[in-house]
């Protein structure tokens, strides 16, 4: 998690440090995919019970011809579990698994009651589940949601058969964000092999062009902080396009800490990660750090210095850590392929692989209803995945693996039952959710003042009155769907 500390006199301090070398961190290091979750508490250590294992799987598991296989990773806790109790199977989306969850979450706290297992599955290609020897274009082939539906498919009817009384356990599918579309895909495509499934945050179509996401930001920003704050963000971004229109690319790269001096070719990469940037804290963060970040640019009255404060929560700035965003550099770390190569090992490059394949999801500026501009549009993102992964990676191509992913997925309208879709009303992902219930037994929760996936995370005091509402009402539904009645 990104943690912020409101220091007035940050920027000044900065300042006057003693000069350090530079330490380059690359724009996808910033970027990188993130667990649903906040990060594991640096002292945490997984008690004895939970487990990392894993299940052998086949490379392709539509083409009964190729036999090749590899070992996909999952982590286990069945401290509660008694034989014939139900499972938790927590999907894994485009980021490594860890333990923390596993005892840190609203499924261990509904376990106890439950006597049920709690399983965390790693998404193949990501983490260590590593099913080919490099990601080379060609290798990448077997990266989709069909194939990790079906490694799901094959691991529950695993998990069956390694505990004592679990023939016939009940399954209920959790996960965030991407893995949970992967949750209610599954639900859909596999509806004998899950009772029910809890989607925290799920984007449901393919879209290419997704300019709202931008949009549902600056949303998030004018809910939180007024109007003041909406207005103070814009004339920051268009005192920055200002001074890019002008030729004073020394002070920006000064002020954004850019590795080194920007040139006219960087504009939509300098752009959209800053707004990318300030896109992380509707996601991850809550409304206290989305205020402190308004009141720092309103007090600043938008200044440069305002907007690059974010920066600070970022990179280590007096460690001598700067920003890296040239554009052939960034390609060329994207086009390396072997596993320890850094935008692999942080599965940026996958990542990529699957929006410029089938998904899309571009955050754009295409809309005018948005605080960052206009200089990141969807055609920057199309040239990105030809100078990846080549030519046939075509604007017409994506738009046709588009229409047909929503055709196979139902977009908005998947056909599930006994399925809960929740979302925070900050979460940029809501705006492509399923906002509103799709029927009796498939029923939607917006939480108020909540970022992405709040209700994943174990009950606790502190937990404000709208959050502990939403934990009630997905407990309820889980007991409900297994028969049980909550206590």
């Amino acid at each position: 998690m990104v943690k912020f500390l409101i220091i007035a006199a940050a920027i000044l301090a900065i300042s006057y440090s003693v000069p350090v070398p530079k330490i380059r961190v690359p724009y996808f290091e910033l970027l990188k995919p993130r667990e649903p979750f906040p990060t594991t508490p640096f002292d945490y250590k997984a008690p004895t019970n939970v487990t990392l294992q894993d299940i052998v799987q086949r490379l392709d598991n539509f083409d009964p011809s190729n036999t090749d296989i590899w070992g996909q990773r999952f982590f286990m806790n069945d401290e509660f579990y008694q034989p014939g109790g139900p499972f938790f199977v927590f999907l894994g989306g485009e980021w490594a698994i860890t333990e923390y969850r596993l005892t840190n979450s609203l499924m261990y706290d509904m376990s106890d009651e439950l006597n049920a297992a709690i399983f965390y599955l790693e998404h193949r290609y990501y983490g260590g589940s590593r099913p080919v020897p490099n990601v080379t274009d060609e290798n990448l082939r077997f990266l989709t949601p069909e194939q990790a539906l079906a490694d799901t498919a094959h691991f529950i009817n695993h998990i069956r058969t390694l505990l004592p009384g679990a023939a016939n356990s009940e399954v209920i599918l959790v996960g965030g964000h991407y893995s949970a579309s992967l949750a209610v895909w599954f639900r859909q495509r596999y509806p004998h092999l899950s009772t029910g499934v809890w989607a925290s945050s799920p984007p449901l179509p393919s879209v290419v062009d997704f300019d709202g996401f931008k949009e549902a930001t600056g949303a998030a920003y004018r809910s939180v902080g007024g109007d003041v704050c909406y207005d103070a963000l814009e004339l920051g971004f268009d005192r920055m396009h200002e001074l890019w229109d002008n030729g004073d690319f020394e002070e920006l790269t000064e002020a954004f800490f850019i590795c080194d001096p920007l040139e006219e070719e960087d504009a939509p990469h300098f752009f959209s990660l800053m707004a990318e940037l300030y896109s992380v804290l509707p996601q991850f963060e809550f409304e206290e750090f989305i205020q402190a970040t308004c009141d720092h640019i309103i007090d600043g009255q938008s200044s440069i210095e305002s907007i690059a404060y974010l920066l600070n929560n970022f990179i280590d700035i007096d460690g001598g850590q700067c920003l890296e965003i040239d554009y052939d550099y960034i390609i060329d770390q994207e086009r390396q392929v072997e596993w320890d190569a850094p935008a692999v090992a942080v599965g940026y490059r996958q990542w990529t692989y699957q929006l410029c394949s089938q998904i899309g999801w571009f955050h754009t500026s295409g809309s005018p209803d948005q605080p960052f501009g206009d200089r990141f549009p969807v055609e920057l993102y199309h040239a990105g995945c030809q100078a990846v992964f080549g030519e046939s990676f075509t604007e017409e191509r994506l738009h046709r693996n588009s229409e047909r992913f929503n055709i196979l997925y139902g977009g908005l309208e998947p056909e599930v039952t006994n399925a809960v879709f929740v979302y925070g009303q900050h979460d940029p992902w809501s705006v492509i959710g399923r906002r509103t219930d799709l029927s009796d037994d498939a029923v939607a929760i917006v939480i108020p003042r909540a970022t992405m996936s709040n209700e994943l995370g174990p009950r606790h005091r502190d937990n404000p009155p709208e959050l502990v509402e939403a934990k009630d009402r997905v407990e309820a539904l889980i007991h409900q769907w297994l028969g049980h009645t909550p206590n």
